[in-house]
């Protein structure tokens, strides 16, 4: 059994601009198919637009409102829900309240920089 204290982990920023602790990863415990993350924005920022060409998955809102954009859909989050997020679709969330938005980010596979590919917004 491996057993990871989240404070036991350091913070670092993603490809994609979020402030990112990899609490479960290949990296840190032996796990092989999958990887969790803690995901937080600060009020008013975003995300990146972008996609993973290989993995897939699920965000997992903890605390705060955010606006999430995957593909052509676009819908405001809140702690307790749950969104999948399936491989190559382009996503951003958007931190739309007055307070850190933080949500959980399950891979699968487990999450790599060279999986990140950033857009151009179209705007």
């Amino acid at each position: 059994m491996d057993i990871v204290n989240r404070e036991d982990i350091p913070a670092y920023r993603t490809k994609d601009g979020s402030l990112v602790r990899e609490i479960v990863h290949p990296d840190r415990v032996p796990v092989r198919n999958l990887s969790l993350a803690e995901a937080a924005l600060e009020p008013s920022a975003s995300t990146a637009l972008h996609y993973h060409e290989v993995s897939e998955e699920v965000y997992y809102v903890t605390a705060g409102r955010g606006l999430l954009s995957v593909a052509d859909e676009e819908t405001e989050i809140r702690a307790g829900q749950a969104v999948l997020i399936p491989r190559r679709a382009r996503h951003r969330v958007v931190n739309i309240g007055d307070e850190e938005l933080v949500f959980l980010c399950v891979s699968s596979p487990p999450y790599g920089h060279q999986d990140t590919e950033i857009e151009e917004d179209e705007e």
